[in-house]
């Protein structure tokens, strides 16, 4: 069998020799792609026997998931591939064109098209939700195989899918039902990352900038990663000049610029080309990337051998995507919350979590997101500093700078904490392994059990983990701390997968169609669970009528009545533990919120009884007075 030990050397770790074969049958099956999709089946049945009754329920723990699902139904209802508008958001204003794509929609739809004549649509719906997302895990599980299998250790490509199932930020991602685009975002950025490692070629750029084009018509939150990948790119070839680096960065650029137009055409459509949204792929964007591309295609015909000078063409390059953007679309300069109304930032996007830097979170939080980005920092440095080979050299720098950069992003904006877990992967593993064979060394029973659980201790989860617990047994306040995050979360929990249960979810959906108005997080759910139409949801690009409801429930009461019926709502629906409604009553005493929890409604609603165990309030709109 393959020897996967490593020799030591003057009391340091040499670097493993190559896997020698022996010939032996189940060592030429056991493939790295094949053990990873074997590691990561195993966690995934797992994941779906803990979640059986969830899945059951089809309780969606992300308001995202339930509002990809009723973009699919509309799809499949027989609404333009074109058209991502949802009309039953905020009916009164047109509804509200979402900024998401049809590359995550259009596997979701192809499933449940394919299973629902055998099952119907209700089951089938089901099926997909329970097994899409594990079987993109499965392709991201194997592209971290294939991926890191050029780094200077051959024995990472057999472990990283070990360490990738004890990445929790990445595993959440693809547990059953989460349907949404964060799946794709990782998977996309381990393709990138994988052609970055490949050997220098126009083939490795051009797949690298698909990729990347990908990443950005799922998501424009991708354009950082993206950045940071040209600019490693331009950097080789900027330093160095070889041909082969010149070769990728213009497959590179080309591609994504060229792939950028071609996927917004096929998800979007003539509009999409011309459409000036800072939220999404589109003009300004395309406009980018296509003069960045022209620049570098031309530094490159003109392949100066001064280093200063490939350097100052590329930065034009840069200035030129820069100024392209901003003058196609000056607001895109700003971010594309910088429109928000202030009420809705203050009740709602501060609340987001995801998209908060780290210093808003819980200290147990940081933690998770610091430790497994420090471990595999430090493995990729002692990786970088112990390889011999150039090629070694540069591929655990593409590693660490890959992983700094989206490390310091994971500070400013917690949701990319998978990214940057994703690319300590490598680091930790070299680390682990590197433990593992040191502490194999040791004849004494008691150090080599320390020895190997320090290598377990490379794993994102268990160093995390264990890191946290000794901090809390070191500061005892912390222990008081730590009880009451789990007993709130444990509250919150709760209280989301009651405040549509079964019976409220009936008695809901036997009322006539019509537009209600709900606190913001109910909304998606509601559109999910029902036939209603919804004033707002939380998405940002439906912020008037978001605002608009939250002053509904926090603002002027005297103002309510007038802004429900310019809606056209005729219910009103809340639930009475839900914490955003918990927010609204206690930012106004004499508010709505306020008035319907203590339940002494204004004249002009009146209560609609409804069964719900967790408090699900119906209020009808009266007729206006004439």
């Amino acid at each position: 069998m393959t020897d996967v030990t490593a020799p030591v050397v003057g009391g340091a770790l040499a670097q493993p020799s190559a896997p020698i074969s022996d010939g032996a049958p189940l060592n030429r099956w056991l493939t790295p792609v094949r053990i990873a999709l074997m590691l990561w089946a195993a966690m995934s049945l797992v994941a779906i026997i803990v979640n059986w009754q969830a899945i059951g329920a089809l309780d969606l723990s992300d308001t995202d998931d339930a509002m990809r699902m009723a973009q699919v139904r509309d799809l499949l209802a027989g609404q333009s591939w074109w058209d991502l508008k949802q009309y039953r958001v905020n009916p009164a204003g047109g509804g509200v064109l979402m900024h998401w794509s049809r590359i995550v929609d259009a596997p979701l739809a192809l499933g449940i098209l394919i299973l629902e004549p055998l099952f119907g649509q209700a089951l089938a719906e089901r099926i997909v939700m329970m097994l899409w997302p594990p079987m993109l895990g499965a392709a991201l599980s194997a592209a971290c195989a294939l991926g890191y299998r050029n780094l200077s250790d051959w024995r990472i490509a057999y472990v990283a899918p070990l360490f990738l199932i004890m990445a929790g930020f990445i595993v959440i991602q693809f547990r059953p039902l989460r349907v949404d685009h964060h799946g794709w975002q990782i998977l996309l950025a381990m393709l990138i990352m994988a052609q970055a490692l490949r050997p220098a070629t126009w083939r490795a750029g051009l797949w690298g900038g698909f990729f990347a084009a990908g990443l950005l018509a799922v998501s424009i939150e991708g354009l950082p990663i993206v950045a940071l990948f040209a600019g490693l790119a331009a950097l080789r070839w900027a330093l160095h000049g070889r041909a082969a680096d010149r070769d990728r960065l213009c497959g590179l650029m080309g591609a994504l610029a060229g792939g950028a137009i071609l996927l917004q055409f096929a998800t979007r459509g003539p509009v999409g080309l011309v459409g000036t949204w800072c939220d999404s792929l589109s003009a300004p964007y395309m406009a980018a990337f296509v003069a960045a591309a022209a620049l570098t295609f031309g530094a490159a015909r003109a392949n100066p051998a001064a280093a200063w000078a490939r350097f100052g063409l590329l930065g034009a390059a840069g200035l030129a995507a820069a100024g392209a953007l901003v003058w196609t679309e000056p607001a895109c300069a700003k971010g594309p919350f910088a429109s928000l109304d202030p009420i809705v930032v203050e009740f709602w996007y501060r609340h987001v979590l995801e998209g908060q830097p780290l210093w808003a979170s819980k200290w147990q939080d940081a933690i998770h997101v610091l430790v497994p980005s420090l471990i595999g920092l430090a493995g990729s440095v002692l990786a970088w500093r112990g390889s011999s080979a150039a090629v070694d050299r540069r591929n655990w720098a593409t590693v660490i700078a890959a992983l700094l950069g989206a490390a310091a992003l994971s500070l400013l904006v917690l949701r990319s904490t998978a990214t940057a877990h994703l690319f300590a992967l490598p680091g930790c593993a070299w680390l682990g392994l590197r433990l593992w064979t040191w502490a194999r060394t040791i004849s004494s029973v008691v150090p080599r059990i320390i020895g190997s659980a320090a290598a377990a201790l490379t794993l994102p989860l268990i160093g995390s983990t264990a890191f946290a617990a000794v901090l809390t047994a070191i500061v005892p306040s912390l222990q008081a701390e730590e009880a009451r995050v789990a007993a709130e979360m444990a509250t919150e929990s709760r209280y989301q997968k009651t405040c549509l249960d079964p019976a409220a979810i009936a008695a809901l959906d036997h009322l006539p169609v019509t537009t209600i108005l709900t606190p913001i997080d109910l909304g998606a759910p509601v559109i999910f669970w029902s036939k209603h139409d919804l004033v707002a949801t939380p998405h940002h690009r439906n912020k008037d009528a978001m605002a608009d409801s939250i002053r509904v429930f926090a603002g002027d009461p005297a103002q309510a009545e007038a802004l429900v019926r310019k809606h056209g709502a005729t219910l009103i629906v809340f639930c009475r533990t839900a914490n955003d409604l918990t927010k609204y009553r206690r930012a106004r005493p004499d508010a709505l919120a306020a008035q319907l929890y203590a339940g002494k409604p204004p004249a002009w609603l009146a209560a609609v009884p409804i069964a719900s165990r967790a408090g699900l309030s119906v209020w009808r709109v009266k007729p206006a007075a004439r």
